[in-house]
């Protein structure tokens, strides 16, 4: 996407392809549905008449379980004390116990089997797994012909464990008086459920679902399909149809109801869309071949169109690349009269004016940077030097000591230092001499009311920064942060060299506020300076000074915490290598 929005070659590479593959895909899509709702009519009735033979099976095999119970008839002994009216005996109960397990012995699924007489209100416990409690109804003070709410349903689902199981309730009638003499109530595992529902052993490819009533309680789902119930509700809806299908995100829930059978069961298959859209594809792949020959023609010709329109704008960005690289001699020959001829000729014009302006603009960058190191040299405070003068004056009427020729010595050693015009760069070590011989003509004027400490790393005295750095930023630390205060003022000087040269001025006066940091920083980035701060004036001019000679990796900040801590940082980037090499030459010069 990047390369579209800057490559005009690509923009008319695409218009042709979408120009082509617009018209092919749309015929596409038109048989893609076309066959996917064919190829969806076919799978529904194959499907439909494939559960209509395992619904068959379904149904027999629950309706083969819940016809045990009409195996009770055929034993007298077991039918004599089933309508016993009195509590059998623990003998009798052993007995009606054994032969009930016999009848159901042929059904390893069935996990519980519980008989209650509707006589005696008594219930038998064939057989049941451990903590399993199955509700049987309440006889006692029962009518013939009553009616009871744990018949109502047949067949239901209940859960154990986790596990979903097929209820069974069997009321056991008198045959001649249809009277109520007790129900047999058994819950059976999915296991061969599950196999009539996926006689192949293929559930992982094929969703099935069996329910159980017309409120559709779930009996068996495919393993870890189960849990999406809005196309359940919406198969709820469809209760009056025997067969049909439901669309979904996924794919469509295909359902099966045997309206003749007694057993309320509904068969549900799901047909991923996936298995819907194969048949399309097959479809689609017999013209595809034809469609990317088309494609690959199609692009072929937009690319040599596209080459040959472009050729002479590719030119362009060539030259465009050397002027990036300083490379302003351009030499460019203008074939034709075409708009392309016209834009080189604009574009070799462009670079010769370029060219004479960026002369213009270095050598008024030169111009600037002297200006300003002039300008700063120039900035020795009269007052000063008066105050200082009259500090020595003083100093040699009343101690007469040889301090004076000392104090005298350092002011010229400042005096030669910042009149030489023709150095700009000097050795950190001389800048730092330098401002020792400031200090200590500052510190015998205001005696002890200054505090004056540095510190240096000795490998950085060798490097060499812009002249006329440290001596300026001290002297705004004295004059606008100590002078005007009260107590005694401390002014460290601490520089490292590590990946940068660090410099930092510290100093415990009034420090800045933060909207004269702002103001500093707005100040910096303009292109004059035209305030009438001279504390300002100072700093930014040595901003100014370390922006020129080190370029973007110069970095300054000013932290302040007034009375307390003031700090300003400076960044200069510098190569240990080419310090070397500087020194070197001084050496031989």
């Amino acid at each position: 996407m990047f390369l579209m929005k800057r490559s005009l070659f690509a923009k008319i590479l695409l218009s042709m392809l979408i120009t082509t593959a617009v018209p092919l895909l749309i015929s596409n899509y038109l048989s893609y549905q076309i066959i996917g709702r064919s190829v969806k009519e076919q799978l529904v009735q194959l499907n439909q008449s494939s559960m209509a033979i395992k619904m068959s099976s379904i149904t027999k095999y629950i309706h083969d379980i819940s016809m045990l119970s009409y195996t009770y008839y055929g034993d007298p002994e077991l039918m004599r004390l089933l309508t016993k009216e009195e509590v059998q005996t623990p003998v009798e109960s052993v007995y009606m116990k054994q032969k009930i397990a016999r009848n159901y012995a042929g059904f390893s699924e069935i996990r519980s089997i519980i008989y209650k007489s509707a006589l005696t209100n008594k219930q038998i416990t064939v057989k049941s797994e451990l903590n399993e409690r199955i509700p049987m109804p309440d006889f006692n003070d029962h009518l013939p012909g009553a009616k009871y709410d744990e018949l109502d349903q047949e067949y239901s689902v209940v859960e154990f464990n986790g596990e979903r199981r097929l209820r069974i309730n069997k009321a056991f009638i008198n045959a001649s008086n249809r009277e109520l003499l007790g129900m047999t109530t058994m819950t059976v595992r999915d296991t061969i459920l599950k196999q009539l529902a996926n006689p192949l052993g293929m559930e992982e490819e094929n969703e099935t679902y069996i329910f159980l009533q017309d409120n559709l309680q779930l009996l068996y789902s495919t393993p870890g399909v189960e849990g999406e119930e809005g196309w359940i509700e919406r198969l709820r809806e469809e209760s009056g149809s025997s067969k049909g299908m439901i669309n979904d995100s996924r794919g469509i829930y295909i359902y099966f109801r045997d309206a003749d059978s007694n057993i309320p069961v509904t068969l549900v298959r799901f047909i991923p869309q996936s298995v819907i859209d194969q048949a399309g594809k097959q479809a689609l792949n017999e013209s595809f071949t034809i469609q990317l020959i088309v494609t690959v023609f199609v692009t072929i010709m937009a690319g040599l169109i596209s080459y040959f329109i472009l050729f002479r704008v590719k030119r362009i960005l060539k030259h465009i690349k050397n002027i990036q690289m300083g490379n302003f001699d351009i030499q460019m020959e203008s074939r034709g009269s075409d708009e392309l001829a016209v834009l080189e000729d604009r574009f070799q014009e462009m670079v010769r004016q370029l060219d004479i302006l960026w002369n213009q603009q270095y050598r008024y960058q030169l111009e600037v940077s002297t200006a300003r190191l002039k300008m700063l040299q120039a900035q020795i405070n009269p007052h000063f030097l008066f105050n200082t003068l009259q500090s020595i004056g003083s100093l040699a009427i009343k101690k007469n000591a040889p301090e004076v020729s000392d104090k005298i010595a350092e002011l010229g050693a400042m005096f030669r230092y910042s009149m030489d015009i023709d150095t700009e760069e000097v050795r950190l070590q001389d800048e730092l001499d330098h401002l020792n011989h400031y200090i200590s003509l500052q510190m015998g004027r205001y005696q002890e009311r200054i505090q004056f400490t540095q510190s240096c790393a000795e490998e950085a005295l060798d490097l060499h920064i812009p002249k006329m750095i440290l001596q300026p930023l001290v002297e705004n630390s004295i004059i606008h942060g100590i002078e005007k205060g009260e107590g005694i003022g401390e002014i460290r000087v601490e520089i490292e060299a590590a990946e940068k040269l660090l410099i930092r001025i510290i100093d415990n006066g009034r420090g800045f506020s933060p909207e004269t940091i702002q103001e500093i920083h707005n100040q910096y980035s303009e292109q004059s300076i035209q305030h009438d701060s001279r504390t300002r004036i100072g700093l930014i001019n040595v901003f100014k000074r370390l922006q020129l000679y080190c370029g973007a990796g110069f970095a300054w900040r000013i932290e302040s915490e007034p009375f307390i801590r003031t700090t300003i940082t400076l960044e200069l980037p510098y190569h240990q290598e080419k310090e070397q090499n500087v020194d070197e030459s001084l050496d031989r010069g």
